[in-house]
């Protein structure tokens, strides 16, 4: 035991203002209240200590502080009273303190020794530092009022009395969670002078929070109205465990995915806690399934050792999956306290793990209900004690663990279904909300009302469409001139290999199919008049292949130059498709990033006003986008925030322009885009149509907007041979005068920022089937002469659209 002096803290952060003395009366009266009660043994104990403390009367009054070590054998009698008969002082930590006051006068060991380790105390019995000991629970001058109202009002407080603190443990590393405790039961309080009559019953109404509360007592009920007598009994509880319990508990009712970060690392933070050891590592790895197929996710399986260990080893993905998946199956408890040569020869995964440096491991499986949801690996890369009694440490949580994996799971399968929903079907986020509910008033009608009905139409009235598209210029041209040269390496090498077989065998038919291969060949050699590709077809399909099959089966020296012609007229990797395969792969790569950057363009129009968003391939990529009141019904419209997505549509458009002809240089063929916008002043409605899963036009006058849209792509100008889209252009094709007005201010707008040239062309159109008096607005774009001659490696995604 201990009589040196501890002042925790440096000031009197409870209650400095109030009086505060230290005596034993309030003890004593217990135990002469006791004495005066129990006909038991103990009557003669509690006799002794009545006699003893009677024996200095100094201490009943205002005891001094700084004499109380030559008492010690009276404090050993006050712990023998208080504490059981078998309390180990070791371990026990248990103080006496001055009433409400931070200082500590006697203590057990285990209380001194527990300040010490975590700061230190000085000569002066000072704290000397305060950097391992944290308060992270509790208020102390909530804590003084609560005792206030229970000891001499009676009434229940509404403050808490429990305070917490955080403690660096210097020997793991870890932190370590103590709940400081402090007996009241001998401490008188006594008012010093006239109290105020007090309405507790407001404050217990629930209008006001907790700092309120502490203000208002602060205000009505000063502590310099009461003296606090006697002496506080000062008790310390280890609960790292439970405080790792309830935040693990937290971190589950917080929880939000976030690829960006290790989704398990806050948990197992908390396990290491509970094991009391910093050397003892966590992983854990959900069991997610895609078509009853284990799949490997980085997010969530980044902080698997087993994994990481055969990945450093040069195990493939495929292996490894294999191996967990076949323990998902069958799953047990597999604990190895440590890896030997002799469990490596009966387990393979084990010679990962040991190259990887874990010396023990063990596999725990998690359960949620009945169902297998994931794994919980333990393992130490020290020789530790990893054995049954550590696992037994973690029974507390594995209820929690696998609620974490459900969870993960869940959002994992969530974010397959908002992928599918967003890029394979037309129920966006914006449109959602109408399908809720039209799925709603199909089930009650159905179930509640037990009718049987049709599920109603999905319509969207008043709404104003925005049409755009970035086409691949002269693509049909560009993809007929790539099979034409393919052709000709094919019927070259075709000719180069009948030739051959004829050399070899003298064989006479083959005289005749080398006419006709020739013949073709010089058939292709002027494209632009060549339009017999279906025949040609016919003939190397169905004249060439079949005949070269049959003779290959009676001549074995025809095998060799059949299979390199073979080989040339391969799809994947053959010289007669390497013209095809190279323009696909520059159109795939301009494509790419032209639908990359719609899809950023579309979440800032969510952001604004909430809008329906849709794409559709064709050698490029074309849009609608749809917006009004009736797709937002809980957020007024006006007519300002489709003027802001007209000009944002206007702007992308320049940035897709500007962008694709930076990637030019660094493409196999060259590829341009053209751009082109349909103005369309009139409000529409549109429909979702059930059998083709997607939104449509509604209306005789509504179709004709689809019809010109589609139309318009090609268009010439009027009296010319001159296409209306040109690369490095913006095309806007409308039909009233006042819309091409409202674009003309945004264009000017553009052209001082210096977005697009001052080029602008006001241009009529020809005539269509079915469309008369179409007009056009025609403006460049300025490109970045520095970014044309980039790799399209180097080049930028373009930014997202400002708004």
């Amino acid at each position: 035991m201990h009589t040196n002096i501890i002042h925790i803290s440096p000031v009197d952060v409870s209650a400095p203002e109030c009086n505060k003395v230290l005596s034993f009366r309030p003890f004593l009266e217990y135990i002469k209240s006791i004495h005066a009660k129990t006909n038991s043994h103990k009557k003669y104990f509690f006799a002794h200590v009545i006699e003893e403390f009677e024996k200095y009367p100094q201490l009943l009054k205002s005891a001094n502080l700084d004499e109380m070590k030559n008492y010690e054998h009276l404090m050993e009698l006050v712990y023998n009273s208080l504490s059981k008969m078998v309390e180990d002082e070791e371990v026990n930590f248990w103080a006496l303190s001055i009433p409400m006051k931070p200082i500590i006068f006697y203590s057990t060991n285990a209380f001194y020794n527990l300040l010490s380790g975590i700061s230190g105390i000085d000569s002066l019995g000072k704290v000397t530092s305060s950097v391992g000991s944290v308060q992270i629970e509790g208020n102390p001058a909530e804590f003084v009022y609560a005792v206030v109202m229970e000891k001499y009002y009676g009434i229940p407080s509404f403050f808490s009395k429990k305070i917490v603190h955080a403690v660096e443990d210097t020997k793991t590393g870890l932190t370590r969670y103590y709940e400081a405790s402090l007996d009241t039961k001998f401490i008188d309080i006594i008012p010093e002078g006239q109290l105020p009559e007090l309405k507790f019953d407001m404050l217990q109404s629930g209008n006001f929070d907790r700092e309120e509360k502490l203000q208002w007592m602060k205000e009505v009920l000063p502590l310099n109205l009461f003296r606090f007598e006697g002496f506080g009994i000062t008790t310390v509880k280890d609960v790292s465990v439970k405080y790792a319990v309830d935040n693990i508990k937290e971190f589950l009712l917080k929880l939000k995915l976030d690829s960006n970060d290790n989704y398990f690392s806050e948990v197992i933070h908390w396990l290491k806690i509970i094991v009391e050891s910093n050397d003892i590592e966590f992983g854990l790895l959900p069991a997610l399934y895609v078509n009853q197929k284990l799949v490997f996710n980085e997010g969530l399986y980044t902080n698997s050792v087993l994994i990481n260990a055969a990945k450093n080893n040069g195990m493939e993905e495929i292996n490894y999956l294999e191996l967990i998946d076949e323990y998902f199956r069958k799953p047990k408890l597999i604990f190895f306290s440590e890896i030997t040569q002799e469990e490596k020869v009966k387990h393979s995964y084990l010679k990962f793990l040991a190259a990887d440096g874990i010396f023990s491991y063990s596999l725990i499986p998690l359960y949620f209900g009945n169902s297998l949801v994931g794994v919980l690996e333990t393992y130490s890369r020290k020789k530790v004690t990893l054995d049954e009694a550590l696992l037994a440490k973690l029974e507390p949580v594995t209820a929690l663990l696998s609620q974490l994996l459900k969870n993960g799971i869940h959002e994992f399968h969530d974010g397959i279904e908002k992928v599918i929903k967003n890029k394979f079907t037309s129920v966006q986020p914006s449109v959602q909300w109408k399908f809720n509910e039209a799925a709603w008033h199909f089930i009650r009608d159905k179930q509640i009302e037990g009718r049987s009905t049709e599920i109603e139409d999905i319509y969207f009235d008043d709404v104003y469409p925005l049409y755009g598209a970035i086409d691949i210029r002269n693509s049909t041209l560009e993809r007929n001139a790539a099979l034409n040269r393919d052709m000709q390496v094919q019927l070259t090498a075709l000719i180069t290999m009948l030739e051959k077989l004829k050399r070899d065998s003298g064989f006479a038919l083959l005289d005749e199919k080398i006419f006709l291969a020739k013949k073709w060949l010089k058939e292709i050699a002027s494209p632009e008049s060549f339009n017999q590709q279906i025949l040609l077809n016919d003939f190397l399909e169905n004249n060439i292949m079949p005949f070269l099959a049959d003779f290959k089966k009676g001549n074995a020296t025809a095998e060799a130059p059949i299979n390199e012609y073979l080989t040339v007229i391969n799809d994947l990797t053959g010289a007669a498709f390497e013209n095809r395969r190279v323009l696909e792969k520059s159109m795939n790569k301009v494509v790419s990033a032209v639908n990359n950057y719609l899809d950023k363009m579309q979440e800032d129009i969510q952001l604004t006003y909430p809008g329906y968003f849709e794409k559709f391939r064709t050698d490029g990529v074309e849009y609608d986008i749809y917006i009004g009141q009736s797709i937002a019904p809980e957020k007024p419209f006006s007519d300002i925030y489709l003027k802001n997505l007209r000009l944002l549509q206007l702007n992308s458009m320049a940035t897709i322009a500007k962008f694709t002809a930076s990637m030019i240089a660094g493409l196999p063929v060259n590829v341009q885009t053209t751009q082109l916008i349909f103005i369309h002043s009139q409000s529409i409605g549109i429909k979702f149509r059930k059998d083709e899963k997607r939104f449509d036009v509604e209306g005789s006058y509504n179709i004709r907007y689809h019809v010109v849209k589609k139309r318009i792509d090609k268009v010439l100008i009027k009296g010319t041979d001159e296409r209306l889209t040109q690369p490095d252009k913006i095309a806007l094709v409308y039909i009233n005068q006042q819309d091409a007005g409202e674009y003309i201010s945004y264009i000017e707008y553009l052209q001082g920022e210096g977005v697009l040239c001052n080029d602008l062309e006001e241009l009529e159109l020809e005539e269509l089937q079915g469309v008369s008096g179409l007009k056009a607005l025609r403006v460049g774009v300025v490109k970045d002469e520095k970014t044309l001659g980039d790799k399209v490696s180097d080049a930028k995604e373009p930014e997202k659209a400002t708004l």
